[in-house]
């Protein structure tokens, strides 16, 4: 049997922080409420805020406040987009 020890070189090994490491995933699609009671809408009718919805992600989408609907069309959209990317 050999003599031979081997060493552990721990000198190459980088223990970066999370932060500084690249994201695994770059997209986090989701929506959210605006705060607020309510706004007016460019037809210049109220809207409560409850029928709005702002669609965020992590890859820089930020929308304004849209109808529920059209959040919902936008959301959808850019989960088609995130799959095309993946694949």
């Amino acid at each position: 049997m050999s003599e031979h020890r081997f060493t552990l070189d721990n000198t190459s090994v980088s223990n970066a922080p999370a932060a500084a490491r690249p994201a695994h995933y770059p997209h986090n699609l989701r929506y959210e409420k605006p705060a607020g009671a309510a706004r007016t809408t460019p037809e210049g009718t109220l809207r409560a805020l409850s029928d709005l919805t702002v669609v965020t992600c992590a890859c820089g989408l930020t929308t304004p406040a849209l109808p529920n609907d059209d959040a919902r069309l936008l959301y959808e959209e850019h989960r088609n987009v995130i799959r095309d990317e993946t694949a």
